[in-house]
């Protein structure tokens, strides 16, 4: 890989971080000058970065406007927890056989329930939503597989721009905390089985929950 390749994978992942923080929304134009001064970089090395992110979905490029993050539609919502599920389900079932893995996960994963607990009492939503990406992302950590987990963050950035994009934020966040916390359960207990199937009604659920609240347009 080259000094330029790895500096625009390098941007790309900070400003995914950004939308996962919650700091950039969806439909929010990305101007090159504001950006590139922000993270201090050159706008060219700026724009390899957003061709990075247009390949993941997680930005558009509107022709005579510029760049935009991506605005969530109905047609993102299938194919996108077609994979969560996919992915979260075979790596908990991976997790049988990997007990290190497992427990450092396990960390993670408490520490990402009890920030979004916090942040749920007080309704501070973006920590909510970053905490739960961080969640669950530590749940496709317990493959033990690095690229997988790499490309899953970029899927979990694209869902919580599905999740910023909904008109009831608070309604919509603050259920997932406790159900967070009944997968960590499961998960201590080592009952993967219980926790397979749970992680199958919980993306269910949230799926259709999304649709609901989504705006129409």
């Amino acid at each position: 890989m080259t000094q330029a390749i790895a500096v625009s994978l390098d941007l790309a992942a900070r400003i995914t971080a950004k939308i996962d923080r919650g700091e950039l929304t969806p439909g929010t134009r990305l101007s090159e000058v504001a950006l590139a001064e922000e993270l201090g970089v050159s706008r060219n090395t700026l724009r390899e970065a957003f061709r990075v992110l247009m390949r993941d979905g997680l930005v558009d490029h509107i022709p005579n406007r510029g760049v935009f993050v991506h605005t969530f539609t109905r047609a993102d919502v299938e194919d996108l927890y077609a994979y969560r599920m996919f992915i979260e389900i075979s790596a908990i079932r991976a997790a049988r056989h990997k007990s290190e893995i497992l427990e450092k996960s396990l960390d993670t994963m408490r520490e990402a329930y009890e920030r979004g607990a916090a942040a749920n009492a007080v309704g501070d939503w973006q920590t909510v939503g970053s905490a739960n990406s961080a969640f669950h992302l530590a749940i496709v950590d317990l493959a033990g597989v690095a690229r997988l987990s790499a490309d899953a963050r970029k899927v979990l950035a694209l869902a919580r721009i599905g999740f910023m994009a909904t008109y009831n934020v608070e309604t919509f966040h603050s259920i997932y905390v406790e159900m967070n916390h009944q997968i960590l359960k499961y998960l201590v207990a080592k009952e993967f089985e219980e926790a397979e199937k749970y992680v199958e009604k919980y993306f269910e659920y949230s799926r259709r929950d999304l649709f609901e609240h989504l705006p129409e347009n």
